[in-house]
């Protein structure tokens, strides 16, 4: 079949075609007029998911910002923010909405709150702008203003669920990391009084340094007998005196800050008497010469070196205690830290988005579309007339023109008999022709 035989076939069953093209694009139009108008209302959100918190200081990673967004649009549409608006519209007390809800078969649910939810939701839409990150929230309704209305109350609505799971997830947390908090703080107060007992037992003290008054004193003994020294005259102090003076200021200081009955100011006054007693041998053996203050150095040195080496296994016992107090201190002061991180997220009023714009009355109704519509209907009767029109001819195929036959019967056409109301009309035809070509030559010749 060629495109003369195709288009001979539509001309021959245009009574097919046209009818089938007539009846959908007239239903269509009247069933246009009888469709309610729908108005759509749009209110847009900005997503602060660049800004850094304000409480943690942490940002978004790109990686869930996928999963986030999808999230926000959930929860826009949830029945937990939808609830709200119908609590704010008083819809549940409405007594034309209580005849329908009694009347439709959730009723059984008895739950009239969420069945007017979810018509709401029905006619609600979230979605991100492409590229964007940008929410945009609209409601569609027969009312634009109950349309403008409904979409900004489901906009605060969302914004106040947000901020109220933000501060609820806030709150859990911060409970879950006090009792964290209070264990680490009785840890800590365990280990404080494990190594509190363990200084009154041995009698080390550490200092700042990390290392005990034993060994510091060693230190200090051992660079004084590298020195020589020389006699002592007149009213020149000794090495015990001096030690005993700069213990007297030690223990200055310790009364002031630790007080008299902590471990560390009861070991400087036992040092103290050693010391005394040191510094009167030293008054009362004075004349003895640079030698005899040197061997008594170097005596004082050794004495303290087997005392250090003592208590070795006292002082290393101390230094583990006191790294298990100091690793106890920085779990507590992190997990209270946290605490106070999640209070402050808690009592914040920052949702991480702020509204771009609200929504206002449309003026024209987004549905029913009559230009689509009557364009598709226009489009589906057409194709539906020349499917009709081909079928009714694959079923009874006729021949209208010498190509038609020379396909049905494989053969050539040797000649075309015309009808006779035809042949008239090309006779006349004819005549016609040669008549008007035939009178310019008459004229001419009278």
């Amino acid at each position: 079949m060629n495109i003369t035989q195709f288009f001979r076939i539509l001309w021959a069953r245009r009574w097919i075609i046209l009818p089938a093209f007539l009846v959908c694009v007239t239903t269509a139009t009247l069933v246009v007029q009888f469709l309610p108008e729908r108005y759509r209302a749009t209110t847009r959100l900005v997503m602060d998911t660049f800004k850094p918190d304000p409480v943690t200081g942490q940002v978004m990673n790109s990686q869930f910002m996928r999963a986030y967004v999808q999230t926000q649009t959930e929860l826009i549409e949830d029945y937990g923010t939808v609830g709200r608006v119908v609590d704010e519209l008083g819809w549940a007390n409405d007594p034309a909405n209580i005849a329908a809800f009694n009347a439709s078969p959730a009723a059984a649910t008895g739950d009239i709150r969420r069945w007017l939810a979810k018509l709401i939701i029905e006619n609600t839409n979230a979605s991100v702008i492409e590229g964007s990150n940008i929410l945009e929230i609209s409601y569609s309704d027969s009312s634009p203003e109950r349309a403008e209305r409904i979409a900004n109350m489901i906009r605060t609505a969302f914004l106040a669920q947000s901020l109220s799971n933000k501060r609820s997830a806030a709150a859990k947390s911060a409970d879950w990391y006090a009792q964290q908090a209070e264990s680490a703080r009785q840890a800590l107060l365990a280990a404080v009084e494990a190594r509190t007992a363990f200084v009154k037992k041995s009698g080390i003290v550490l200092t700042d340094t990390g290392t005990d008054i034993d060994t510091q004193k060693l230190s200090q003994l051992s660079g004084q007998s590298a020195v020589p020294v020389a006699p002592v005259a007149g009213g020149g102090m000794g090495p015990a005196q001096l030690q005993l003076a700069q213990i007297d200021q030690q223990i200055q200081q310790a009364a002031t800050n630790l007080g008299p009955n902590h471990p560390a100011f009861q070991a400087l006054q036992r040092q103290r008497e050693v010391y005394a007693r040191a510094a009167a041998q030293e008054r009362a053996q004075a004349g003895g010469g640079a030698g005899s203050a040197q061997s008594q150095l170097q005596s004082a040195a050794n004495a303290q070196r087997a005392r250090v080496l003592g208590n070795r296994q006292d002082v290393d016992q101390l230094n583990q205690l006191q790294r298990d107090v100091t690793l106890k201190q920085d779990q507590y002061m992190k997990a209270a830290q946290r605490v106070a991180d999640l209070r402050l997220e808690a009592s914040s009023n920052d949702t991480g988005m702020s509204t771009l714009s609200e929504a206002s009355a449309p003026d024209s109704p987004y549905s029913p579309k009559v230009p689509m519509i009557i364009g598709g209907a226009a489009a589906f009767g057409l194709g539906l007339g020349l499917l009709i029109a081909l079928l009714v001819e694959l079923l009874g195929r006729r021949v209208r023109s010498p190509e038609d036959l020379e396909t049905a019967v494989d053969a050539p056409v040797l000649g075309v008999v015309q009808s006779r109301a035809a042949l008239a009309a090309r006779l006349r035809r004819a005549h016609e022709t040669l008549g008007e070509t035939a009178e310019p030559h008459g004229a001419a010749v009278n």
